[in-house]
């Protein structure tokens, strides 16, 4: 967890957090994917207390705040893109 959160302490209880739901044949709540802020782990972990699933909804509410929508780009124009002719 020391890879994705860089606190220690807040890297232990996501471990802790994520070993609870994965004995309860759930999902991990702090995923590796990507790299959490220590204080909004926890901030998070205490919001939810010791019921997972509140843990889990304010851990997703982390990921939809801190990934903002993402569009699409346009591929060029034939004539607008390369080199002058």
């Amino acid at each position: 967890m020391l890879r994705v959160v860089s606190d220690r302490e807040v890297a232990k209880e996501a471990a802790r957090v994520n070993v609870s739901a994965l004995t309860l044949g759930q999902q991990r709540i702090v995923t590796l994917e990507r790299r959490w802020r220590p204080e909004h782990v926890k901030e998070a972990i205490a919001r939810g207390g010791e019921d997972l699933g509140l843990i889990r909804r304010a851990v997703s509410s982390l990921v939809e705040r801190a990934a903002p929508e993402i569009s699409r780009l346009r591929p060029p124009r034939g004539r607008d893109f390369g080199p002058e002719r």
